[in-house]
């Protein structure tokens, strides 16, 4: 029963990056902007709903409700903001500033103000399934909050591929990242896109951070860690295929599990990261890395 419960745990921890791995992929496909920041919404979904429950005493629907309603404000006044001038004005930025800079300052940006809000302690939103682990096939244990960490991944990854394969919308969010200029030459509202994009991933890794912070905890630190795992996933994925993103989560996360169950709980993820960049340089095209072999 040990290997079961090994691969339990680790499609559930590969949940965790396949969520993050898909918002990741999907923005950067409508966008070619990374999220680095990500993580910091799942973070502030975490930590809010923990504090206008516990501490301002809300009745929880509505502390979800007010948290993701603020969420999805903030995601939207950025793009207005800072998201727009960079991407929508004449002097539209491009390459690695572009990449990486906007959204890697936004999560340093919401790391400071989540600190000052919430404090440094390890918090987590209550449980939506309380109760004890489930037992099946004499032996085997999985949390119920894990079930609803795998259906949210599952959810998400295959809605996004399904959405960008076989609908007119999502052919043309697919446009927009592939050629900015071409998709506006033939009528795509390209700005549109990217901010449904930006705001409906905000709320969706919120979402997730409610749901799965009663097995980890957050801290106003957690949301970098999470982005850099999304990141990764994202990367064998190819960065623009969610559904990819999703498997490439969970075979992550699975991998990460046996590794520590089997060889060492210390070394596991220096042995995962080294076999995973030993992939990469072997097959990088069957990996998801076709543009570092030249598409």
């Amino acid at each position: 029963m040990k290997f079961g419960n090994l691969l339990i745990a680790g499609i559930v921890t590969g949940s965790i990056y396949a969520v993050f791995a898909v918002c990741v992929a999907v923005w950067y496909r409508v966008s070619n902007i990374l999220n680095l920041a990500v993580g910091d919404f799942a973070m502030v979904g975490a930590l809010g709903v923990d504090y206008l429950f516990r501490v301002d005493s809300w009745p929880l629907p509505a502390a979800i409700l007010a948290t993701l309603a603020i969420v999805a404000a903030f995601a939207y006044a950025y793009d207005q903001v800072v998201l727009r001038l960079a991407q929508d004005g004449r002097r539209r930025q491009e390459g690695i500033v572009i990449t990486f800079f906007f959204t890697f300052a936004l999560s340093f940006f919401i790391d400071g103000v989540a600190k000052i809000l919430f404090g440094t302690d390890v918090h987590a939103a209550p449980g939506l399934w309380n109760g004890n682990a489930l037992t099946f096939a004499s032996g085997l244990h999985i949390e119920r909050a894990g079930i609803l960490v795998l259906g949210c991944a599952l959810i998400s990854g295959l809605m996004f591929a399904l959405y960008i394969r076989y609908t007119l919308s999502g052919k043309a969010m697919e446009a927009s990242g592939e050629n900015h200029l071409g998709a506006r030459i033939v009528g795509i509202d390209t700005r549109r896109y990217r901010r449904i994009i930006f705001v409906g991933t905000a709320v969706l890794a919120a979402v997730f951070g409610i749901v799965e912070s009663p097995i980890t905890g957050y801290t106003f630190l957690s949301g970098a860690t999470i982005s850099v795992t999304g990141f990764i996933a994202a990367a064998y994925g190819g960065f623009q295929k969610p559904g990819r993103a999703l498997v490439a989560g969970l075979a992550v996360g699975v991998l990460e599990a046996l590794l520590g169950g089997y060889v060492s709980t210390e070394y596991a993820d220096t042995l995962m990261y080294a076999i995973l960049a030993t992939l990469v340089l072997a097959r990088p095209r069957a990996m998801g890395f076709e543009s570092a072999v030249g598409g």
